[in-house]
């Protein structure tokens, strides 16, 4: 029996244990409204207004900016600054009924570079998305989406100098299926896709950087069922399915091997949102990660999934996460690495029609197969002055840096980048 069925059978067990428990009709007990965070926080004057096509309440966005960015490459020398010109929009819809609900997402940004033209990229994303009402209790669901993007310049795979950034295409469909009594919540998510990654040429060389051993299948799954013990307080339990499986070998050793893999997790948690002025979902729980070919060594551990927001005033907000998983980093030689990472920022509304930000995030990856550890730290902050309900600026800056250590480790692959943008947001 596969994993994803295992999981799929243990929830509902779980599911027909615990409804009999589920008390009358009463409270909303998974609402987590008691606070409002400063991003969250409605401002009539300042908040943008949905236009009405149709049936469709349609939210759109322009934006304009402009970025500097003191090392282009993401190099540990010989960097290259360039001045970057943003454009591009969003559009989103939904559909108002009463039950039933259909809606599209959709958004287009071109990034130019003003003295390295090679680097501009543009990045395209379209979603169709629908809902339908069974009962009260219970609703199914779906999408279809499509992408077209460039991986930033500060992901591993563009650290060897490509000449021009990976493009990818990732398409694929999801289907959900979720049902809420009083005290009794269970979400299920189920979705596949597909990913294609372009070759590249190594900058100054014009070799071939090939990029098909990343071309993959990927199937995941994904199962929550809570119970409320209180309007304040929901326990959980969930399990997490994911497949992935490459459209061809790599050689490796001498010989053919594949990438394929799957793996799961199964955690426990809490979602809350209490009297102290804190509100959070916290899952932590078991990680495990199965290579089909025996010559890469499986990864298991501990699993880590959790956010949480704190209220000191209602004009500041504070927020951490923390996470540890598996990931595919798109390395050659190690085909899957262990994501470590912890981070924290602020929000404080200085005016109604100005916020402040700033954040902070160390994230760690240790690579499996290979002795290489990176470190990354990145901070910033954004300023954001809401002129009006159609025109919002925003400034930042942020930095980034990577430390690489260990003994598989080609050239020097660390760098320091720091860039600072202005931005022009246009609510039609």
């Amino acid at each position: 029996m596969s994993k994803l069925k295992r999981v799929s059978l243990m929830s509902v067990a779980a599911c027909a244990l615990i409804a009999p428990v589920a008390l009358g009709q009463g409270s909303d007990f998974f609402s987590r409204d008691k606070y409002e965070s400063v991003r969250e926080r409605a401002q009539p004057e300042f908040d943008p207004e949905p236009i009405r096509l149709g049936t469709f309440v349609v939210r759109s966005m322009g934006e304009a900016g402009l970025v500097s960015n003191d090392n282009v490459f993401a190099t540990s020398g010989n960097e290259q600054s360039d001045i970057v010109a943003r454009v591009g929009a969003d559009v989103s819809g939904t559909t108002d009924w009463s039950v039933h609900a259909l809606g599209f997402d959709a958004s287009a940004y071109r990034n130019q570079y003003l003295d390295l033209s090679d680097e501009s990229t543009t990045d395209l994303t379209a979603r169709l998305r629908g809902r339908v009402d069974v009962t009260r209790a219970f609703s199914v669901g779906g999408a279809v989406f499509a992408e077209d993007r460039a991986e930033p310049r500060t992901d591993f795979v563009n650290a060897f100098s490509a000449e021009r950034p990976i493009q990818y295409t990732r398409t694929g469909v999801q289907v959900d299926a979720d049902y809420q009594s009083d005290r009794v919540r269970w979400n299920n998510s189920l979705s596949t896709s597909e990913e294609n990654y372009e070759d590249s040429e190594a900058l100054g060389t014009g070799l071939n950087i090939d990029q098909d051993y990343r071309d993959r299948t990927v199937l995941q799954g994904r199962s929550r069922l809570s119970y409320a013990v209180s309007p304040n307080l929901a326990v959980f339990g969930q399990g997490t399915f994911g497949q992935s499986e490459f459209d061809t070998t790599q050689i490796f050793g001498g010989l053919p091997r594949s990438r394929d893999s799957s793996g799961y997790t199964i955690s426990g948690g809490v979602d809350f949102e209490l009297t102290a002025l804190v509100r959070g979902d916290i899952a932590v729980g078991y990680l495990n990660e199965d290579k089909d070919d025996d010559f890469f060594a499986d990864v298991s551990g501990l699993s880590v999934d959790a956010q949480m927001e704190w209220f000191p005033t209602r004009l500041t907000t504070v927020n951490f996460n923390a996470g540890r998983r598996v990931v595919d980093i798109g390395a050659f030689d190690s085909p899957s690495a262990v994501e470590t990472r912890f981070g924290a920022g602020v929000d404080h509304e200085l005016r109604r029609n100005i916020i402040l930000s700033g954040y902070a995030g160390i994230s760690n990856y240790e690579y499996e197969e290979i002795d290489r550890k990176d470190e990354n730290l990145e901070f910033g902050a954004v300023a954001t002055y809401k002129m009006n309900m159609r025109l919002h600026w925003e400034v930042f800056a942020r930095n980034r840096d990577r430390d690489v250590s260990g003994t598989a480790i080609f050239g020097d692959p660390s760098f320091g980048q720091t860039q600072f943008g202005i931005g022009l947001k246009l609510f039609p």
